[in-house]
C-alpha cells in the first residue's frame, strides 16, 4: 500500500472532491443534511485532503472565528479508507493552528468519535448538544 500524505487542498477543483466526500459521508450516509453540508464558513476555511497516491480520500477543515478560537470540521472520510486518514487529518490540523499561535482549537465531535478524539489529547468541554439530531460533544485539543 502507497503512503498516505495530508495537505491543504491546492485548487478549486479540489476542493470540490473534498466538498464531494463530505456530500458521501453527511448527507448519502448519515443523513445529517438534505442535499448538501456546505454552510458559511467554508468560503473562508482551510480544506485540507488526506491523499493515497494521488487520489483525495479524506477531508477536514478549519477555520479561525471572529474571537480568534480555531474550529475544525466536516472530517469526512470515504467508507473503504475508513482507520487510516482521519488520525492523519486530525494531527495536520493540530499542527496547523499550533503554529498560528492558536489557544484554542475546537470540535463539535459525534459522540461515538469522542473515545478517538480523546486517545489524540482531546478532551470534552461543556454539556453534549444535539447537532442535526445527533449527538455531539464540544472537544479542545490540548
Amino acid at each position: 500500500m502507497s503512503a498516505l500524505y495530508c495537505r491543504e487542498a491546492a485548487s478549486d477543483q479540489e476542493r470540490e472532491i473534498c466538498y464531494e466526500i463530505r456530500r458521501q459521508v453527511f448527507v448519502n450516509e448519515q443523513k445529517l443534511f438534505s442535499g448538501d453540508d456546505r454552510d458559511e464558513h467554508d468560503d473562508r476555511a482551510i480544506h485540507y485532503a488526506a491523499l493515497q497516491k494521488d487520489t483525495i480520500i479524506g477531508t477536514v477543515r478549519i477555520y479561525r472565528d471572529t474571537e480568534g478560537i480555531w474550529w475544525g470540521g466536516r472530517l469526512a472520510v470515504r467508507k473503504r479508507y475508513r482507520g487510516r486518514a482521519g488520525r492523519l487529518l486530525i494531527v495536520t490540523c493540530v499542527e496547523h493552528v499550533r503554529r498560528e499561535g492558536a489557544s484554542h482549537f475546537r470540535a463539535y465531535v459525534q459522540q461515538e468519535n469522542v473515545a478517538f478524539f480523546s486517545t489524540l489529547n482531546w478532551v470534552p468541554i461543556g454539556p453534549r448538544v444535539q447537532i442535526c439530531n445527533r449527538p455531539h460533544q464540544l472537544m479542545e485539543a490540548v
